[in-house]
């Protein structure tokens, strides 16, 4: 089964970064921890110390010390707290801080990647540890895990969902057993002890989890959509729940399958991307994505859905987008949607915040709607990368100039702008204080522009990070030794000036042939 796992997916649409709060991962605490923490700390040290103290001590004290362990990796002591827990309810978001922090994972591959891999501990820890107290008969009072807020790696997704469906297969037996049982005493022969037994697998009460689903696997898709299915069952002893579902590279019947077997009211994320969906695909899988209508983000990026060759198309995603009122995240880069931007998400109920259209061939005009819309009021974060914006640099101005007291995040990456288009967005850009990340790398600037672009920076106190390519002027020299040195020589330079207001992360990138 194919486990991996999609780390641009944390980057993106469904998982929210809360910009302005430090990175989670890697930074020391500034207060001082108090005295509960620092012994909590040490019992979860221990598991057999922790088997111990959890008899004695007060049970709200049991959250400190599962916060403890869950954030230290201590997993022999989520074992025993888990199995002994004295609340009917455990939500991972209310344990452990927010891993989706700060700009950093924009840019940053390593750290990203450890943040995940931060999230899939958590995860993986209580799904296991959770079916094994669940089999196991141990004394713990839980009924509802909450995992949502984490991705859920598709082998735990998988195990979850067979236990699923194994709890209902065995619940099924024993009632149809109990119904034989109550049959069988009206018969004068005895019957054998054997057939008076029904195995129990759950408790007599229903056990809910809520997670956040990856699914790239046929076999995860056929056992989740068959958990899901007989969750809805009133007679299910082991229900899931989704809150976010990740599904890639399925295709577009499968995915009608899946989705037909969630339920809509708890949904609130969705990600389809690498799913090959085609502008035919899209209108088959509008009806089902229409339901979802606490959808807060989707995520269509990287299919087919060329809709500058389609109308029918154009109108069936407009009236998509437009049946979600609390859509206000969407990722649609990488597919062809030139002079229909307006058409697509004019009708939306409410502003977007978050706005990816990479790749997507946007012409002058769709960047003049944009700079018009109702969008502009709310827009956080914009993604234009990819694009031919050579010509549409004052209609980008004008949009700079409407969400200068929002944006946060601008990503104009290889957007083909030439020194004579930066020069015409300093003005705008000098007007957005409160950005926190700037990504204009990718685009051919002389050294000159880039020193003139440095000082209009230094202004943005706000800004955190800044990505930008080593200067098109740099690369005339064949000599490494040299080439390597103008570059360092450029890199103090631009810091000089753009450290004068900020202290900002600078991350050069090499500029390939253009």
């Amino acid at each position: 089964m194919d486990t991996s796992l999609w780390y641009e997916y944390y980057q993106g649409v469904v998982y929210p970064l809360d910009l302005c709060s430090p990175p989670a991962i890697g930074q020391q605490k500034k207060s001082v921890a108090s005295l509960t923490t620092l012994c909590s700390r040490y019992i979860i040290q221990d598991s057999t110390m922790t088997a111990q103290a959890i008899h004695y001590i007060p049970k709200e004290l049991c959250i400190v010390l599962m916060q403890e362990a869950l954030i230290c990796n201590k997993d022999r002591a989520v074992d025993v707290l888990l199995s002994h827990w004295p609340f009917e309810t455990l939500s991972l978001q209310k344990l452990v801080p927010n891993v989706f922090t700060s700009v950093r994972p924009l840019y940053d591959m390593l750290y990203l990647s450890e943040v995940t891999r931060q999230c899939l501990r958590y995860t993986t820890c209580l799904a296991h540890t959770f079916l094994e107290c669940v089999k196991n008969k141990t004394p713990t009072k839980l009924r509802y895990l909450d995992m949502s807020g984490f991705p859920t790696p598709e082998v735990i997704l998988y195990y979850l969902a067979t236990h699923c469906m194994l709890s209902y297969n065995e619940a099924r037996q024993n009632v149809m057993v109990n119904m034989y049982n109550k049959a069988v005493q009206l018969l004068p022969q005895p019957v054998p002890d054997r057939l008076m037994m029904a195995d129990q697998f759950l408790p007599d009460t229903s056990i809910l989890v809520k997670l956040d689903a990856f699914v790239a696997a046929d076999q995860t898709l056929t056992e989740l959509s068959k958990a899901l299915k007989v969750s809805g069952f009133t007679d299910s002893k082991l229900c899931m729940c989704l809150q976010k579902l990740d599904a890639t590279c399925l295709g577009e019947p499968k995915l009608n399958i899946l989705l037909g077997q969630i339920n809509p009211q708890y949904l609130t994320g969705i990600r389809l991307k690498y799913n090959s969906i085609n502008c035919e695909s899209f209108c088959n899988l509008a009806p089902t994505l229409e339901k979802f209508t606490n959808l807060c983000a989707l995520d269509l990026s990287c299919n087919s859905i060329t809709v500058y060759q389609s109308d029918s198309t154009t109108e069936v995603l407009g009236k998509t987008l437009s049946s979600l009122p609390n859509l206000s995240r969407l990722d649609l880069s990488s597919n062809r949607l030139k002079y229909k931007l307006r058409q697509l998400i004019s009708g939306t109920q409410q502003p977007l915040q978050h706005l990816r259209l990479a790749g997507c061939g946007l012409t002058e005009s769709d960047i003049r709607y944009l700079s018009t819309s109702h969008h502009t009021k709310a827009l956080q974060h914009i993604d234009l990368s990819g694009n031919t914006l050579t010509l549409c640099c004052g209609s980008l101005g004008r949009l700079l100039e409407e969400v200068k007291s929002t944006l946060l995040v601008l990503e104009l990456e290889d957007s083909k702008l030439d020194d004579g288009g930066i020069l015409r967005l300093l003005p705008y850009i000098s007007l957005l204080h409160s950005i926190l990340y700037l990504n204009l790398s990718q685009n051919s600037l002389v050294s000159s522009v880039c020193l003139q672009l440095s000082v209009t920076l230094s202004a943005l106190v706000d800004l955190k990070a800044l990505k930008i390519s080593y200067c098109s002027d740099f690369y005339g020299t064949e000599d490494e030794e040299e080439f390597n040195r103008v570059k360092q020589m450029f890199v103090n330079q631009f810091l000089v000036v753009l450290n004068k207001l900020s202290e900002t992360h600078l991350v050069m990138s090499d500029l390939e042939s253009i």
